[in-house]
């Protein structure tokens, strides 16, 4: 019997916050979730600390706690006592599921920079935000960073110093793997070291695991997620079932594919289904994957009765409606999790 488990933690989250939506004069900060490397539902059975932050979420590192306003906009990050380890009141967006190297993605003004655990913006926020499926910052890997400046692609170490000069003829560069990252220039392909040198393809072996690495990390951050990817395409949707009070999914053949951990669960629908834990609501797909991050309180808007003949937390037609505030403006996010007019 196949059984599809709450997938484990991947090696990267993207977990973005927050895109301002403006609707009679009132600002609302939603919380976007990029695609790149998802936070799991692994996260979702996390337990979150005590402490005063009115709105806490687990990040893909078990020992940090993401704690935003409501409607998104970071607050702080918080260890496993509830207590503030680095403020984040000064950002826009912070990625904690991409910290790694001691370093924090953080936008600021449109522009991506990186903190350290003592809060001090050791990589300022100076670089273009991206726009590719890895999200709008990549996160540091063998103690270099990808970046972009004036929309070109380029190296950093984590002191900030330039290690591949930006240059408009580099097309894409991967992440650093075992000291070496892959570099393509139009059509052409070259391989550079920690510094910035070009050095010799891996060769045969290598170089095949080299590639599967790179484009696992691209698609979804671990060769492990593509394996879930490969396996929730076996069924084209999941059914919603309770169980000890608790919801998850099956098959057609009624063979659990995603375990009874939610407190409530939406049907799928456009390849996502709306979960709730506690208060907050979020969304997975048919991998068990957590795409859009638990960040929609029920406290926070009323989803009570439906908007345009759906319920709230179902997808249609590239749109989910999450509720309505207490002046009564409509609340819609898109497959993202980024805040978009309803009508």
């Amino acid at each position: 019997m196949f059984r599809r488990l709450l997938p484990k933690r991947q090696s990267s989250l993207i977990l973005s916050l927050p895109r301002t939506l403006s609707q009679y004069g009132l600002t609302l900060s939603i919380l976007s979730g990029a695609l790149i490397a998802m936070p799991t539902a692994q996260a979702a059975s996390c337990k979150i600390p005590k402490s005063y932050y009115k709105n806490v979420s687990c990040t893909a590192n078990s020992g940090y706690f993401l704690a935003i306003k409501d409607f998104g906009a970071p607050v702080a990050l918080i260890n496993d006592k509830g207590k503030s380890v680095v403020d984040l009141s000064r950002y826009q967006k912070v990625d904690a599921n991409k910290l790694s190297g001691g370093l924090l993605p953080v936008q600021r003004n449109n522009r991506v920079g990186y903190l350290n655990m003592k809060g001090r913006e050791v990589v300022p926020a100076m670089y273009d935000v991206l726009s590719e499926s890895q999200g709008w910052a990549r996160p540091v890997s063998d103690g270099r960073i990808v970046v972009k400046k004036d929309g070109n692609y380029g190296v950093i170490n984590t002191a900030n110093k330039i290690i591949v000069p930006f240059s408009a003829a580099i097309s894409d560069i991967d992440d650093y793997q075992n000291g070496m990252a892959r570099v393509r220039k139009n059509r052409a392909v070259s391989w550079l070291d920690k510094n910035g040198k070009t050095t010799n393809e891996p060769s045969n072996t290598d170089s095949d695991e080299f590639a599967a690495r790179s484009s696992a990390n691209k698609n979804s951050s671990s060769s492990s997620a593509q394996n879930k990817q490969a396996a929730s395409n076996r069924f084209t949707t999941l059914d919603a079932r309770q169980q000890d009070g608790k919801w998850g999914y099956v098959d057609d053949n009624n063979v659990t594919m995603i375990t009874y951990s939610f407190d409530e669960a939406r049907p799928f629908s456009e390849g996502l289904a709306g979960v709730r834990i506690g208060k907050d609501w979020g969304f997975i797909n048919l991998g068990g994957e957590l795409v859009i991050p638990f960040r929609f309180s029920n406290s926070g808007v009323s989803a009570k009765g439906s908007y345009k003949g759906q319920s709230a937390f179902i997808f249609k037609d590239g749109k989910a409606w999450i509720g309505n505030l207490k002046n009564g403006n409509k609340m819609c996010v898109d497959t993202k999790g980024e805040g978009v007019r309803c009508e």
